[in-house]
């Protein structure tokens, strides 16, 4: 491998570099230089070693700009595609932002050919020092900031002969929060027509819908009027049948694609949503991140369950004592009424607890807390047997659930 001093001599020699293309080739050393101030340090000292690239010798002439067969002159340019990215901004409420960079394809075979003759020690790419420049116009002129992590917008610089533009990925905005859900005749999401799969029919009166609303089309109203989002798409933390009532405050995450506006009240928002509908309730809302939206789809949580059950013989205390015996663990072979979208297979749950009162001849009350993905309807009623051990079974007679609530769920 070449010292630092062979390698800048080398450089010196045999090529006809700008001072960014040969201060890049030594981008690893020093803190607090930009490259083109590295180029020039080379230049000006005679035993170049790693302690030479420090602010103190940097020739007062040294600034932005020149060409070379490497660049082709692209650091010229800087001014004009800092514009362009600006005005691609400009309809966008961000705080954040980062810039990507398809370079010329002739100046990354020139690069490509360079490091093969004197090796990759030091250096970095020419997109990268371009993005980072660019970027720290931007930051200055505009006063937002660049984010490597969770950037509200990228903006893509396309430097390629023929394509040369400015393409924008916008980053959702995502909003997390808890809903209750009070009516039993809406899914949690949208759900297209099973006849015509959402083209419009007349069994869906032309709509598209299944049903006429969902809790997501509750909610995202006016998030979707505030942030002007091409869409939304609704993460829910698991999902309550179309039937039962969810009074557990569930997690979910909303995400709006491709906001122009990110500066939201989410407060009033909340409060707008939770006064134009009796069929839902948001609380604990806050802005987040891509990460909640997969860790609530994850999380593996606890609930509890509030069912009305009906019976189909007479049944006494007695008999109903019978149901401590389903505590401990079931097994579950994967539910008739869902076997068409879930997998063949013999699920072992946990139930936590069971309590009961009877409210009739033939019903009675029941509270269940389950481990996570436990059907509770099935293990009312058996399934058929694919529930065991089930309360039709330990009651001696078939019992149905006709209401079903989710009173509690894990956090």
């Amino acid at each position: 491998m070449l010292s630092i001093q062979e390698k800048a001599e080398k450089l010196l020699e045999e090529e006809d570099l700008c001072d960014h293309c040969l201060g890049r080739q030594f981008a690893q050393l020093g803190h607090g230089l930009e490259n083109y101030e590295r180029g020039q340090i080379i230049r000006n000292t005679e035993n170049l070693e790693e302690d030479s690239f420090v602010r103190e010798n940097i020739p007062e002439d040294a600034e932005i700009g020149g060409e070379c067969e490497i660049c082709n002159g692209v650091f010229d340019e800087l001014d004009r595609w800092v514009d362009q990215v600006e005005d691609s901004f400009e309809r966008y409420e961000l705080e954040t932002f980062l810039v990507g960079i398809r370079p010329r394809e002739e100046s990354v075979r020139a690069e490509e050919e360079l490091w093969e003759e004197y090796g990759v020690e030091w250096t970095e790419p020419l997109k990268t020092e371009l993005s980072r420049l660019i970027g720290k116009k931007i930051e200055k002129e505009l006063g937002v900031e660049v984010d490597f992590e969770r950037a509200d917008i990228m903006a893509v610089i396309d430097m390629r002969e023929g394509r040369e533009r400015v393409e924008l990925q916008v980053n959702s905005l995502l909003i997390y929060a808890q809903y209750n859900k009070y009516s039993r005749e809406i899914p949690q999401t949208e759900w297209h027509c099973r006849k015509c799969r959402g083209s419009g029919c007349e069994e869906c009166d032309w709509t598209g819908h299944q049903y006429p609303t969902s809790v997501q089309e509750e909610i995202q109203k006016p998030f979707l009027r505030e942030s002007k989002a091409v869409e939304s798409k609704f993460h829910g933390g698991g999902r309550e049948d179309v039937d039962a009532k969810c009074l557990g405050k569930r997690e979910f995450v909303l995400e709006l694609l491709e906001p122009l506006n990110r500066d939201l009240d989410l407060e009033e928002l909340q409060e707008e949503v939770n006064e134009s509908t009796d069929k839902v309730e948001i609380f604990n809302i806050e802005f987040t991140h891509k990460d909640k939206a997969a860790d609530i789809k994850q999380k593996h949580a606890d609930k509890e369950y509030r069912a009305v059950v009906e019976t189909e013989e007479e049944i006494t205390e007695e008999d109903l004592e019978n149901i401590s015996e389903v505590v401990g663990e079931i097994e579950q072979d994967t539910p008739e009424r869902v076997e068409h979208r879930r997998a063949e297979k013999t699920r072992k749950r946990e139930v936590y607890e069971v309590s009961w009162e009877k409210t009739g001849e033939k019903e009675f009350e029941l509270e269940v807390k389950a481990e996570a993905g436990t059907y509770i309807k099935e293990l009312i009623h058996g399934d058929e047997g694919r529930t065991q051990p089930n309360i039709s079974d330990l009651i001696g007679t078939r019992a149905e659930c006709v209401q079903l609530d989710v009173i509690w769920i894990e956090k």
